[in-house]
């Protein structure tokens, strides 16, 4: 169903143990995002609110969550077999009340709880992004801090004029650290649960900047918090 295929070399184990984060480019094909995003947006509603566990009505998002090479890639990096827990659609859709929408910094795992290392995101730009249409920043290295005390913050469906993320402060010796992460359609960004990361507003009048993101976890690990909106629950990728 999907047909891109790639490995990890050993700088890309590297760059995700050292900085917390890793950006595979090409890791799906634009026409598979088209397909993808538009089976997606059947499901969304008048403002283009994030929804959340598509894979269970639509088939195409499920098979991105198993596709072999991305379970590969995890699990070399995981150095285990894993399954995946959730998906989400982030539509931020030009000229919608969720298109000025910005993240908080915020660490991944404020939200599962689980161990240190054991929760990984992926994050599909099914759309080109960068600072205009609203793109993603890192602050690399930062994965090795702890959980950080955080802001509890509204982070599905927030009242107009608010940003999600359980916002946390970027302690000083990351704070010059920080990379806009500009990517092209089909790009896969990995997260370490711990890396603080945020996007900006989309404040093009005309792009969208969906982003298809899925979370993985040690297969048996059974320390993480379901969620009364992320319903997080064990989905074999095998």
């Amino acid at each position: 169903m999907y047909r891109s295929d790639f490995t990890l070399a050993e700088s890309d184990v590297e760059h995700y143990y050292t900085q917390g984060y890793l950006v595979i480019p090409n890791a799906v094909y634009p026409d598979e995002c088209g397909a993808l995003l538009a089976a997606l947006k059947k499901h969304a509603d008048e403002n283009f609110s994030a929804c959340k566990n598509l894979h269970e009505a639509e088939p195409l998002a499920l098979a991105l969550m198993k596709y072999s090479p991305i379970v590969r890639a995890i699990e070399t990096l995981q150095r285990c077999t894993v399954v995946a827990l959730m998906s989400q659609i982030l539509f931020k859709e030009a000229g919608s009340r969720y298109a000025a929408q910005a993240w908080n910094p915020h660490q991944d795992n404020s939200y599962p709880k689980a161990r240190k290392g054991a929760y990984i995101t992926c994050n599909v730009t099914l759309a080109d992004t960068d600072l205009e249409n609203g793109c993603m920043y890192i602050y690399p290295g930062s994965h090795e801090e702890d959980l950080l005390p955080y802001v509890p913050t509204i982070s599905h469906h927030e009242p107009p004029g608010t940003n999600p993320g359980n916002l946390v402060e970027v302690p000083k010796n990351y704070r010059n650290r920080k990379v806009n992460l500009i990517m092209s359609q089909g790009s896969m960004l990995v997260l370490h649960g711990y890396v603080i990361h945020g996007s900006y507003p989309n404040t093009s009048a005309t792009r969208s900047r969906p982003l298809f993101s899925f979370s993985y976890m040690p297969e048996g690990d059974a320390h993480f918090i379901v969620g009364a909106t992320a319903r997080r629950k064990p989905i074999l990728v095998h």
